[in-house]
Parts: structure tokens; sequence; C-alpha cells
């Protein structure tokens, strides 16, 4: 930020300037402020309102944040502008490639995130076959099956959220595709001296609560106005807390995220592409009630995976 002065005919005239890199572009937002070199606290209150404003024009929405600063915020929305642009100069092909590739990868990460027993060639050969599928390619085409259903545009009710799951869980009636559990279920964290794992100090809420608890969570994600990155990884850390299902809460969580995403117009996430530092967010988050690291850690992923994206050659 900067205070910068134009002189026209001796008089002088105060501007409020911003800047912003994204990888070597520098975008620059540019606000008068009067003739008058204003206070250090006029300064201040007019700098946050200007960033307001800023973040109004990229996005065409007044989003609201409660994690993030506004500076990341904005950061945010002009990778996405950058990502949308890049992707806007593809040919046909060159989109249907991009497409197919970020839908197939995406696939087998939040399978494997899971150790889910899953391969590269599982997930192509899902992805290009209709029928006769071995076990693994099946788990693979349910998943397929599911990213294409949250590019579609629906708007987030129970309904949508069971049929997620059921895609997910075809052909997996000991897992109750498509319905919410009906037992108490446990979290572990994986553990080098326990090969099952240790429970997190966090227990899921009891069966009997789910069905108010998701109305709770559909209701706040219809009507939150958190901005898209604070949303989706709030969606995510609320909905793992829920666990409603039996098996597959993740995965619906990732899918939800990504639901978030695509329909704000920001591409599609592999959140889980770095395991770790992802289980550690997300646990930690869910332990210590603290989203604040689930939503640092989506924010820092999502500029991270774009900017290898704009890096790339066309």
């Amino acid at each position: 930020m900067r205070l910068r002065t134009k002189k026209i005919h001796g008089k002088k005239y105060y501007y409020l300037e911003l800047s912003y890199r994204v990888l070597s572009k520098l975008r620059a937002f540019s606000k008068y402020v009067g003739v008058e070199k204003p206070s250090k606290g006029e300064l201040a209150r007019i700098e946050g309102s200007f960033r307001g404003e800023i973040i109004s024009k990229l996005s065409g929405k007044d989003y609201e944040n409660e994690f993030i600063s506004y500076d990341d915020l904005i950061k945010s929305l002009l990778f996405k502008e950058a990502f949308n642009k890049k992707f806007a100069s593809f040919s046909k092909v060159q989109k249907r490639k991009y497409e197919v590739d970020s839908t197939i990868l995406f696939t087998l990460t939040t399978l494997t995130t899971e150790d889910v027993d899953v391969s590269l060639e599982d997930v192509v050969n899902a992805f290009e076959k209709g029928k006769q599928l071995s076990m693994r390619e099946q788990i693979s085409k349910n998943m397929l099956k599911a990213v294409e259903l949250i590019k579609e545009e629906h708007k987030l009710d129970k309904k949508y959220l069971l049929e997620l799951h059921k895609k997910i869980m075809v052909n997996f009636e000991g897992k109750t595709p498509g319905r919410v559990r009906g037992r108490q279920v446990y979290v572990h964290k994986q553990d080098p001296k326990n090969p099952f794992g240790v429970e997190i100090s966090y227990r899921p809420p009891h069966h009997n609560e789910l069905n108010e608890l998701l109305d709770e969570f559909i209701e706040w994600y219809n009507s939150t106005k958190l901005n898209p990155v604070e949303k989706a990884a709030m969606a995510h850390y609320k909905l793992y807390k829920i666990h409603p299902f039996l098996d597959g809460n993740k995965r619906i969580c990732r899918l939800i995220f990504n639901k978030t995403f695509l329909d704000e117009g920001f591409p599609l996430l592999n959140i889980s592409l770095n395991k770790e530092p992802y289980f550690h967010a997300l646990i930690t988050s869910v332990e210590k009630n603290q989203p604040k690291k689930i939503v640092g850690f989506a924010l820092k992923e999502f500029l991270r995976q774009t900017k290898i994206f704009l890096k790339q050659k066309a």
C-alpha cells in the first residue's frame, strides 16, 4: 500500500494504491482520496473500505471473511481470474484434456488418500469403460460419477448429499449407500506405534442427532456469505465433524468442498494432494475446534496448485 500524489496545475491530489502480484505480473488498484493528505486513522479507514471495493469489483459479490485477510481474499480472486483467463485461451481439445486429466487425478488422489487400493490405470480404465469393470475400476467409476455430479448446477440439500454418498458407495451395501449412519462411529488418526491408529480427542455426534445437524448444516451452507475459500473449507470442516455416514465421510467432504469452488467459478482443487499436511490441518482443526487451520491450508493449497497451472505452457 502506498499513498501517491499527483500534481495537476500545481495542485496536489492524493491517491491510495494497492498492488498484488500474480506470479511475475503486478495488478495495481488506485483510489482517489482527496486534495488533503489523510490522517493515519483516516487512511486506515479508507484502505479497509477500498479493499472491500476491490473484492466486489473482482467477484461481483459482497463476500464476508472470518479467518483470512482481505488481502488474501483479493489474492485468491486474482489467481482465480488468472486461471480462468488462461483456461479460456485453450483450444477445445486442450480444455477437454485439462478437464479429463484434473478429474482423473482428483479421483485417484481422493481415493488413495483413504488408502483405497486403486491405481492410475484403474481410474483411466473406469473413465473409458462403461461395463465389465473390475472391483477397483468400479470404485473409481463411482467416484468419477460423483465428480461429474458436483459439476452440475444443483442447490445443496439433504437429498443431493445422500445422492452423492449413494454414488460413491453403490455396490457396497454394508456401507449403507445414500443413508445416514445408524450407529456410533469414531475418528482415528495414524500412529506409527499402532497399526490401527488412535482415536482423536473428538467423537462424532450420536446418530440420533444426525438429521437435525444436517438440516442445520444445509441451512448454514445456503445462507452464508463467506467467500468461496472459507465457505468451501468450513463446509469440509463442519460436515466432517457431523460424520453423517458409516464410511466415505472425507470423500464426501472433499466433493462438497469442490462443489463450492466450482459453483463460484473456481477450478477443481485436489485438496488432499499433499496428504500429510491435509490430514494434519483437518484433524487439528477438529480436535481443537479451530477451523482456521483447515481454512489456511485450503488457501495455501489453492494458490500453490494454481501457480503450477499458470506456469505450465499451454
